[in-house]
């Protein structure tokens, strides 16, 4: 006689739970990769950036700005250094890209900043962190706008007033601008608001204005 359905045992059921078990432990315990990362800071007075990025298993890094027509162009940097834990490494620098053996390293440089503008464009995904000082704002729609993806917040950096991220970019781009600019473009519009109200209140009186015979 055939044991019931009820009454034999379930091996499906029990290796898809050994298996769900398993894919959560998995989850739970298991070292997340690590990420390409970059920070860069802005000195005081605003022009020059210097920038500290971690390489993981990378083996190019693109030192870019927008040229003139708005197209890509070199980026001059200097003090450009590549290390691992053996010390410097050596590389090769061919327009717009810096090449070196596969690996993991720490790259640093500066650059001078123009019209307070940083643009950055990696080969793989980067994660970002842009520091300001105290004096610097980004984030205005007329002075200064940021890329897409960027998020401002108070600086984690003591040294610094705000900084903005990117997670998992290409490219990172804002224009920042000092505290005393914003102040000085709502008196300019102010003063050209007052003016246009001045000017369209005497038109329209001229127009009301009967005109008299002669």
């Amino acid at each position: 006689m055939r044991s019931a359905n009820r009454d034999r045992p379930n091996h499906r059921s029990t290796a898809c739970c050994i298996v769900s078990i398993f894919v959560i432990l998995l989850a739970l315990f298991a070292v997340p990769a690590a990420a390409n990362s970059a920070e860069y800071f802005v000195s005081e007075d605003g022009t020059v950036l210097t920038a500290n990025a971690t390489l993981i298993n990378q083996s190019t890094f693109l030192l870019v700005k927008p040229g003139f027509l708005g197209e890509e162009v070199a980026l001059p940097v200097d003090n450009l250094t590549i290390q691992n834990e053996s010390g410097v490494v050596a590389f090769t620098q061919n327009g717009k890209t810096v090449s070196f053996p596969a690996g993991n390293y720490t790259l640093n440089y500066s650059a001078k900043i123009e019209n307070g503008l940083i643009y950055l464009r990696y080969a793989e995904p980067y994660n970002v962190s842009i520091y300001l000082p105290e004096k610097f704002q980004t984030g205005h729609l007329i002075l200064g706008t940021v890329g897409n993806g960027g998020v401002i917040s108070p600086s984690d950096n003591s040294s610094y007033g705000s900084m903005v991220t990117f997670e998992k970019t290409t490219t990172a781009s804002l224009t920042f601008y000092d505290d005393v600019r914003e102040p000085l473009l709502y008196i300019f519009i102010g003063i050209w608001g007052v003016v246009f109200v001045i000017a369209g209140v005497r038109y329209f009186r001229l127009k009301r204005k009967p005109i008299q015979d002669f």
